[in-house]
């Protein structure tokens, strides 16, 4: 395999990604979408040139890598989220890998090499593992269940249905059932921060002293958001 051939797979791997990634969360993603019309250009300049494509790929991937991290580093941490889980694995090895070809094209490193034979062999024994160890998790994972005097809490359409809530200082238990399959948190600055698996449900115990407390979802804040009133 040379390192152009390796550049040209990671490129599609990451198109589809980005596609499946918009399909999954229910709504377009400007950026996301932009960086796939980026791509399929860079892909098609390819076949016709070398050096030009890597470079606005080399870039493409590594702004992409950081303006997704505020989504994929929370992502990455709850395996039992598969959906999120498994497609920011195999967009962040799509990255590694195109960054990597890219930079030994860049160079002028255009013959077959054992060393992007190995990276794409490697990058496809993590994604398999990975995949495996994420379904094992949403597999296993215990859904709670909602008990009497929970404050109630359901994400549906990357939107909280409820906007107000209200409760009792003191103890206060909150059950949100995540009904997208994408992963959502429950999250008071400094009070609480609960993770929700894409198509699960969770339950947490938390003290409250009398006040409002602005709730929201770590990974959406800007469209998941709402008030806790604590008499």
């Amino acid at each position: 395999m040379s390192w152009s051939q390796l550049l040209r797979w990671s490129t599609i791997v990451a198109i589809v990604d980005v596609a499946l990634i918009n399909v999954f969360s229910g709504e377009v993603i400007p950026p996301l979408l932009g960086f796939g019309v980026i791509w399929i250009g860079a892909l098609v300049w390819l076949g016709r040139a070398t050096k030009g494509p890597a470079i606005l790929l080399l870039v493409s991937f590594v702004a992409s890598t950081v303006m997704s991290a505020p989504f994929t580093i929370p992502s990455l941490t709850v395996p039992a989220s598969a959906g999120d889980f498994i497609l920011n694995v195999a967009g962040l090895l799509a990255a590694v890998t195109g960054i990597v070809s890219a930079v030994a094209l860049v160079r002028g490193r255009t013959d077959p090499a054992p060393a992007a034979r190995s990276l794409a062999t490697g990058a496809g024994v993590v994604f398999v593992v990975a995949a495996a160890y994420s379904v094992f998790a949403f597999v296993t994972y215990d859904d709670a269940a909602p008990r009497e005097g929970d404050v109630e809490l359901v994400a549906k359409g990357i939107e909280f249905e409820q906007t107000t809530l209200e409760a009792s200082g003191g103890e206060i238990s909150v059950f949100v059932d995540n009904q997208d399959q994408t992963l959502h948190t429950f999250t008071i600055e400094d009070v609480v921060d609960l993770d929700v698996p894409g198509g699960k449900s969770a339950r947490v115990t938390f003290e409250a002293d009398p006040g409002e407390y602005e709730f929201f979802c770590e990974p959406h804040k800007d469209d998941m958001k709402g008030t806790l009133t604590v008499d």
